[in-house]
């Protein structure tokens, strides 16, 4: 499951060897990937925002809180003859992050793990009843049983998603870095006793703004 077009809001203090101001909103698109179980990947497009606040140095790496949320969705669902009913992947993620030192201030490289709650519909459609059985009588005494009818739906499931991501930040004005990509790989597993795993990895790229505040 992978993600594109991404806008987060980053919350940072900046550590001693960087002179900037606390505050760090970024923007930047998302690209998901995610493997799914019947006939092909899907690749859902959407947009991030969340918020980051780092807290504390230990040697050449800054340690920081990580939350975020993720709406993305695509046309194409999970079958391979058809569209479907399209895909969707909606999650919240809190995690760690750790933004190391290098001999180059402007280039700030971090990792992050996080993990959360997910909501998909794994592209595929699932089965409901629009009309329930029902038993009718006729006019000779017999009971006929009209078996229900289904209809195909898009219905969303709970999941527990986890992701780690590895990415580059470059310092390019005093109040702006551009995030030259962020890479994610991870899964979404399904709750439940018939629960399934979903490999799912992410890409983005974007720019963050340092606040004054």
């Amino acid at each position: 499951m992978e993600q594109l077009p991404s806008i987060d809001l980053v919350v940072s203090t900046p550590p001693p060897w960087r002179r900037s101001t606390p505050i760090q909103p970024t923007a930047r698109p998302r690209l998901l990937r995610l493997t799914c179980q019947v006939n092909s990947n899907i690749d859902p497009i959407g947009g991030t925002g969340g918020v980051y606040y780092d807290f504390k140095t230990i040697g050449p790496v800054r340690l920081g809180a990580d939350l975020r949320g993720t709406i993305t969705d695509s046309k194409q669902g999970a079958y391979t003859f058809s569209r479907g009913g399209g895909a969707r992947i909606y999650s919240t993620l809190g995690g760690i992050r750790a933004t190391f030192h290098t001999p180059w201030a402007p280039v700030k490289p971090y990792v992050q793990v996080s993990a959360g709650l997910a909501r998909s519909d794994y592209g595929l459609y699932t089965t409901v009843v629009a009309i329930p059985a029902t038993t009718v009588t006729t006019s000779s005494g017999t009971t006929i049983t009209i078996p229900p009818v289904l209809q195909n739906k898009v219905v969303t499931y709970n999941n527990f998603q986890y992701e780690g991501f590895a990415g580059v930040d470059v310092k390019v004005l005093p109040i702006m870095d551009f995030r030259v990509v962020e890479l994610g790989y991870g899964a979404v597993n399904s709750f439940g006793t018939n629960s399934h795993n979903y490999p799912i990895g992410s890409l983005s790229s974007g720019v963050v703004f340092h606040l004054p505040f």
